[in-house]
């Protein structure tokens, strides 16, 4: 009823409009102050965060000299990671130990922004820990340092080789699924014979297949794998050769 008496009035005084005009004028004010408030907060703010994030991406292009500073500071960050996670749990490794060595691996802290390591446990088939890793991807190079309870792997991965040192030594460097011994004689210690896309990686050792690693990449190896089958016994330097291409396999 009052609408009805009221519609011809405002209809001739034009009052819909200069309502609407109002309107329109505080919303336009309301966006003009939202602009301006994004102008003085969130665009710093996301111009901070780009910079950091452009400072942290500049250094993570960084390709790791094993003589370079940043190489040295790194591998002692992954030690304290290590030693920080592992220490006084890590079973005693034995002769015994190749046949107990699983596939299965537990990642205890995962990469971020700006914190690109990562830490995790090899169990064995016993879910008892025995190796220990940490590692890191800086540009296009890859740290991975891995240990048991007796010896210490490096590994410098950079695309298709792989610098491999034990307890701090060069020890070999792998390329195209040849292990190569570290130094001017680049003598073969190992092959890896098989494609990724196999259930099994044989490897030969000397002028034997001494093994095979059983490939990780295979989801269908049951529930708590083996990493490795033994073919016959391996020592010294064979053993290290053996050890380094598991962990390889397994934590790539």
């Amino acid at each position: 009823m009052l609408y009805q008496l009221f519609s011809p009035y405002a209809r001739k005084n034009r009052y819909w409009a200069r309502a609407e005009a109002r309107y329109q004028k505080r919303k336009t004010r309301k966006m003009k102050l939202l602009f301006f408030l994004l102008l003085m907060f969130v665009f710093p703010a996301i111009f901070v965060v780009g910079v950091i994030y452009g400072f942290a991406k500049m250094l993570g292009g960084i390709n790791f000299n094993p003589d370079s500073k940043a190489w040295k500071d790194a591998l002692e960050r992954l030690r304290g990671r290590m030693r920080s996670q592992a220490a006084g749990m890590l079973v005693p490794w034995d002769a015994e130990m190749f046949s107990l060595l699983s596939l299965n691996r537990s990642v205890t802290k995962q990469p971020g922004w700006f914190n690109k390591a990562t830490e995790g446990v090899i169990s064995t088939i016993y879910q008892e820990p025995v190796v220990a890793y940490a590692s890191q991807v800086t540009g296009k190079t890859g740290l991975l340092i891995a240990r048991t309870s007796m010896q210490e792997f490096i590994f410098r991965m950079k695309g298709r080789e792989t610098e491999i040192w034990a307890d701090g030594k060069p020890f070999a460097i792998l390329v195209d699924n040849t292990l190569l011994a570290a130094g001017k004689n680049n003598t073969v210690l190992a092959q890896l014979e098989a494609p990724r896309n196999e259930n099994q990686i044989p490897v030969m050792l000397g002028s034997s297949t001494a093994a095979a690693i059983n490939n990780p990449a295979r989801n269908d190896l049951g529930p708590n794998p083996r990493a490795v089958t033994l073919l016959r016994p391996v020592a010294g330097d064979e053993e290290t050769a053996l050890l380094a291409l598991t962990l390889l396999q397994v934590l790539k």
